[in-house]
């Protein structure tokens, strides 16, 4: 349901066709984009992992939200743990917004094992991202990860659960 521009009043008499396009119909226009927003846990046997130095999906599937939105902004986060193969090493993390990556450079962050008593070690990782004024429409958002050369990066599915949502606010 789309957003009405509420009536400049006269002195013409008030109908039941004005109260609701002027106020139930922008009442639950609110309402949906409060109620708009997706989520996902994941879990499962074995870690994801990539070696991948041009961008892919994490999980093309599992960490693929779909949300209905009506034209706001909306708010991503992910919450998880990563981990690499060595130190100094970089990992980058972007969002796709409808296969397209939001952020056109190394992405929204990038997160590194600064010494080698840290590789192999997960260590947490939190992202959160605004995309302002999103057009109507039902789109879909990926996390994306990309690593450097002779680098492996895992994330951890088995023991810490990552979580990514998407809000319209």
């Amino acid at each position: 349901m789309a957003w009405t521009t509420p009536k400049t009043w006269s002195s013409e008499p008030l109908t039941s066709v004005d109260l609701n396009t002027y106020v139930r119909d922008n009442q639950n226009h609110l309402k949906d984009r409060i109620d708009s927003s997706a989520s996902t846990v994941v879990s499962g046997i074995r870690n994801y992992s990539t070696t991948a130095t041009e961008w892919v999906d994490v999980d093309p599937q599992a960490l693929a939200l779909t949300l209905q939105t009506h034209g706001g902004d909306v708010l991503l986060g992910f919450t998880g743990a990563v981990s690499h193969s060595g130190d100094s090493k970089v990992t980058y993390f972007n969002i796709a917004v409808d296969d397209s990556n939001y952020f056109s450079d190394d992405g929204v962050t990038q997160f590194h094992n600064p010494s080698q008593n840290d590789v192999f070690h997960f260590k947490p990782l939190s992202i959160v991202v605004m995309i302002p004024s999103l057009s109507t429409g039902s789109h879909v958002f990926k996390l994306r990860w990309k690593t450097v050369r002779s680098n492996t990066t895992a994330m951890d599915i088995v023991t810490t659960h990552p979580q990514f949502w998407a809000k319209e606010i």
